[in-house]
């Protein structure tokens, strides 16, 4: 069999510690996993993305020390950063990030060492999108484009929109599945559809897990010939993330579909599986486990960190037996805001309206904001019809323009411009932009959770006679030097 080249990009940073950690990975746990991450070959890491910025920031940590240490970590590998130009923190006048913040952006990722950037518009306006693959290319970034899936869209639209993304100067389209509601049959006539559009420009492909269905839709994919693939490892793969690496990799090599999978490169796969998981179990964080198949992902459509997240709320609630009346309720408010991408910004305010209506609230009696400003459109036009009667009750909001980068440099004229992307995309401040942290507190110290606890205790016996503290697995007895 002819031999095949295929990317495989680590997601494991971003999107795959978001689904799977809830974003817990913090930067000394990002720089202690990275050198062995890159040890797998991946053709590049995704290190950053409006998630993980605002991740960082709510830790009172740098985003942009984050990269630039990773990329000292990772030096021979390409490192990828996606942008949403739509931000999810609903500060009035920021919710479209402009071209001119949007470049700035993509210059300070490009000053870090980032190689490649992924640009994400989940309402698909190509006057949006364009200047911005423009304006990366012109930097020497690797301009990649997101082409969300939606099964409303026929082949034929989704291979318009495809090509009209090539045409604006996107090096790659990436098709993303962020709901995992592609099916292996669906997926056998829409690929050669963007291929059709396409042309020589190259396809990727991001899916989730959500339906148990993404490692086999991944196979097909490559069997079909796709050009790129989003993985994760495996702690943080599978569920809400997207496919296990060394999962794929194994069944590539048994089923002989010409991709080359050497045993080194299964071998480093294996010790940073090792090494997450280590992670995980000192942290108590969720293991990598799959879902089970179920139709509520096809209901709800939400994309993988919030459906998990979504989850986690379900369960803790007692109302996990109620998801499919949550999946449909979600589908329900979609439809009413005129059937919106399920992505941010729309995503997370349609799943909490959801959860107030299941947990006992009358329809609509209280708007979350974000289901308010989709009301109003203050993204851009729905796709669909508003509910009139929503529409009515919200009123209409005056469009108004992003902050433009001159704007806010006269606001804040201390500022670095580094600063003034993080208050945009995070709706914070820029002059409480955090400060890069000193390499001591950088460093992972391997901690467990009953490590912790004794250091605790021990803070406080001085001030007891005797201190002792019980608990399944655990039994701490310290003696006091006060009496």
């Amino acid at each position: 069999m002819t031999e095949r080249t295929m990317r495989h990009t680590d997601v494991s940073l971003t999107d795959g510690q978001s689904a799977r950690w809830a974003g817990a990975m913090t930067t000394p746990m990002a720089l202690a996993v990275a050198s062995q991450l890159a040890a797998a070959q991946p053709a590049a890491i995704e290190v950053a993305s409006n998630a993980t910025m605002q991740q960082c920031v709510a830790r009172g940590e740098n985003p942009w020390q984050r990269i630039e240490l990773l990329r000292d970590r990772c030096p021979a590998v390409a490192l990828r950063a996606s942008i949403s130009l739509l931000t999810s923190h609903g500060k009035r006048g920021a919710d479209v990030v402009s071209t001119d913040m949007a470049t700035l952006w993509l210059a300070e990722l490009s000053q870090r060492g980032v190689n490649e950037v992924l640009v994400i518009d989940p309402l698909m306006q190509m006057e949006r999108i364009s200047p911005v693959l423009r304006a990366a290319t012109s930097m020497g970034l690797t301009a990649i484009a997101a082409l969300p899936f939606s099964g409303a869209l026929s082949d034929d639209e989704l291979r318009a929109q495809a090509k009209g993304l090539a045409t604006a100067g996107a090096s790659r389209v990436m098709l993303r599945d962020e709901s995992s509601l592609l099916t292996a049959d669906r997926l056998a006539s829409l690929l050669p559809a963007l291929r059709a559009g396409l042309g020589a420009t190259p396809l990727d492909l991001h899916l989730r897990c959500q339906t148990a269905l993404g490692p086999m839709i991944a196979l097909e994919a490559v069997r079909i010939g796709i050009d790129g693939l989003d993985t994760a490892f495996a702690p943080l793969a599978n569920g809400a993330s997207t496919p296990a690496l060394g999962t794929l990799l194994k069944s590539l090599r048994l089923l002989r579909t010409g991709c080359p999978v050497t045993e080194q490169r299964l071998h480093a796969v294996r010790e940073a599986d090792k090494l997450l998981t280590s992670i995980a179990d000192r942290h108590g964080f969720e293991a990598g486990r799959a879902w089970v198949f179920d139709l509520a992902p096809y209901a709800h459509q939400l994309p993988g960190d919030i459906a998990a997240h979504c989850m986690r709320q379900l369960t803790d609630s007692g109302l996990v037996h109620k998801l499919h009346a949550f999946a449909n309720e979600c589908a329900r408010i979609r439809n009413d805001l005129g059937l919106p991408p399920m992505l941010a910004p729309f995503a997370q305010p349609i799943a909490e309206q959801a959860l107030m209506h299941l947990q006992g609230m009358p329809r609509y009696a209280e708007l979350r904001p974000g289901v308010r400003r989709a009301l109003q459109q203050v993204y851009g036009a729905a796709p669909g019809s508003v509910d009139a009667g929503l529409a009515r009750r919200v009123g209409a909001l005056p469009q108004t323009e992003s902050p433009w980068v001159e704007l806010l440099r006269t606001a804040y004229p201390t500022a670095s411009d580094a600063a003034l992307v993080t208050a945009l995309v995070c709706g914070v401040e820029p002059d409480t932009h955090p400060a890069p942290a000193s390499a001591e507190a950088l460093r992972y110290v391997q901690t467990t959770p009953t490590d912790a606890l004794i250091a605790g205790l021990t803070e406080r016996a001085a001030r007891y006679a005797q201190l002792e503290v019980t608990g399944p697995g655990v039994a701490v007895q310290l003696q006091g030097t006060e009496g």
